[in-house]
């Protein structure tokens, strides 16, 4: 390309600089409105079952907690079909 010659890309944006601001404000206020009347929620509500175990043993130290207590009941519910 020519450096002395502007491209006929540049020659149109120069020519229709307002046109093309009023179509770029327009899109931008189109997106906003869309955004602010497109519903916030993408995915239907569901209401999934929530299980809660409480277990207390005591002052047993955490890593014999979790071998003992901890992962037998994790692996029993796993077993639990939903």
């Amino acid at each position: 390309m020519n450096p002395g010659k502007s491209s006929s890309l540049g020659r149109f944006a120069t020519r229709h600089a307002l046109s093309i601001t009023f179509i770029a404000a327009a899109l931008c206020l189109a997106g906003v409105f869309a955004a602010l009347r497109t519903p916030s929620s993408v995915f239907p509500q569901t209401d999934f079952p929530r299980v809660v175990i409480l277990v207390n043993n005591g002052i047993m130290p955490a890593s014999e907690m979790m071998a003992t207590i901890t992962r037998p009941i994790e692996e029993a519910m796993k077993e639990i079909p939903a």
